[in-house]
């Protein structure tokens, strides 16, 4: 061992051996840089398709939520008309509630707790009026109400990272059965 100590004296005041000198550190500095750059982006992808499946999921829920909504109100619609959607107001917010004990649905005044805990579904009906070809007008005239049909627009509400989330399905519902 001593005797290459000589060697690598002569080999530092050579120019061709100065340039070797902490070449394996940099490497290692490369090598760490590459390493750790790589490890920053899978994490950041790992995250970002995580946030997107929750986020995707969510609106999946709330979209099935808000089509059960639909659902509900045709059935409802469907157990009598004068009695279930007639005497809705136009314009108000109303909450769709099932009663586990007799397996029905009930409208509702007063908000809901949350479904799941975390979305919150709500339902309003317009008055609809009719042209002199039956067709539906695009902005309500009194002059041609139909009493037989009534424009249904349920929404879904949710806070995804502290922004506020929403989801809306409407349809027409007439007074299919004359009931």
């Amino acid at each position: 061992m001593p005797q290459d100590l000589p060697n690598k004296r002569a080999c530092l005041r050579r120019p061709a051996c100065a340039g070797r000198q902490g070449f394996g550190i940099l490497e290692i500095v490369i090598a760490s840089a590459i390493i750790g750059g790589t490890l920053f982006a899978l994490v950041s992808i790992f995250l970002l398709s995580r946030d997107t499946i929750i986020f995707s999921t969510q609106k999946l829920q709330a979209s099935y939520l808000a089509e059960e909504g639909l659902e509900v109100l045709r059935f409802t619609r469907d157990s009598g008309w004068s009695r279930n959607m007639a005497l809705l107001s136009p314009g108000a917010d109303y909450y769709l509630i099932f009663l586990p004990a007799t397996s029905e649905w009930i409208v509702s005044f007063s908000a809901q707790p949350p479904i799941e805990g975390l979305f919150e579904r709500s339902f309003k009906v317009e008055n609809v009026s009719r042209d002199g070809s039956s067709n539906i007008e695009t902005t309500y005239n009194a002059a041609n109400n139909d009493p037989g049909t009534r424009k249904v627009t349920v929404k879904v509400d949710w806070s995804y990272k502290n922004k506020n989330q929403s989801i809306t399905a409407e349809t027409y519902l007439t007074d299919l059965f004359a009931n």
